[in-house]
């Protein structure tokens, strides 16, 4: 298990899961509806993106300080978190305008924002003790 994580952190495996993690995010949040196994859980719509956003974010973040040498400025934080926030309004914008089943819906982008700040969150937490 060590060493699959290991060959996972190098930074050019770490940009293709992330590439490769997007990429399904924006397949399943295009998909129709009715693709979805229905769950009647209350907000379960909402917890399923704060999680998606939240391995977005933690991803991203990763690829950036392992791409710089176990190093990430504020400045790269923000713009990965911006990025990612970004992406989560534009599939928003792109499931009103090119699906019938999925509408926008504000609260799945504060969800998502939600997600983008537990995953930079957990991201810290973990730099934090596997650098000390």
């Amino acid at each position: 298990m060590k060493r699959l994580t290991k060959k996972l952190s190098e930074p050019k495996n770490l940009l293709f899961v992330g590439i490769f993690y997007t990429l399904f995010i924006t397949v399943a949040l295009l998909s129709p509806v009715s693709q979805i196994p229905k769950v009647e859980i209350p907000n379960l719509d909402k917890l399923v993106h704060v999680l998606m956003h939240a391995l977005l974010i933690i991803i991203w973040l990763g690829y950036v300080y392992l791409g710089d040498k176990s190093h990430i400025s504020i400045k790269n934080i923000f713009v990965v978190l911006f990025i990612c926030f970004s992406y989560g309004i534009i599939i928003e914008a792109l499931q009103h305008c090119f699906t019938l089943s999925r509408k926008f819906d504000f609260f799945d982008i504060i969800a998502n924002g939600i997600g983008d700040l537990l995953g930079l969150l957990s991201f810290g937490i973990v730099r934090n003790r596997v650098v000390h």
